[in-house]
């Protein structure tokens, strides 16, 4: 199945988003903050990215700005997670290229989901 690269600064949320994708299969990677992340996708090159949006250090939006700027990391998909309805986000998501969106607190089935749909386009 996919290599998939999860960030999130809380613990709870990696431990629960890796069970629901390792159930599906997939291989994960789980960091906690940004700077991180930019490590892990040069280190792994993911097929897929779960990426919070405020975390410490680097911010999602920043995660996705420096991914998109390379020719090898830009195509990697990018669903963000956020804890809270934020038009502002949704729309500066949007602006930055960002495959998908999700709402915290989200469902198994919506993950899912949004995962299958982005490793379908591919």
């Amino acid at each position: 199945m996919a290599k998939i690269l999860v960030v999130d600064d809380e613990n709870e949320a990696l431990t629960a988003i890796e069970a629901v994708l390792s159930s599906e299969g997939h291989e994960t990677i789980l960091v906690e903050d940004g700077i991180r992340a930019l490590e892990a996708v040069g280190n792994h090159l993911p097929d897929l990215i779960v990426c919070d949006i405020e975390m410490p250090k680097l911010k999602g939006f920043d995660v996705l700005t420096e991914l998109r700027k390379d020719p090898e990391t830009s195509k990697i998909p990018i669903i963000f997670l956020t804890g809270r309805v934020d038009l502002t986000a949704l729309v500066k998501s949007m602006e930055l290229n960002v495959n998908d969106f999700l709402t915290k607190p989200f469902s198994s089935q919506e993950l899912i989901s949004a995962v299958n749909v982005q490793l379908k386009k591919q």
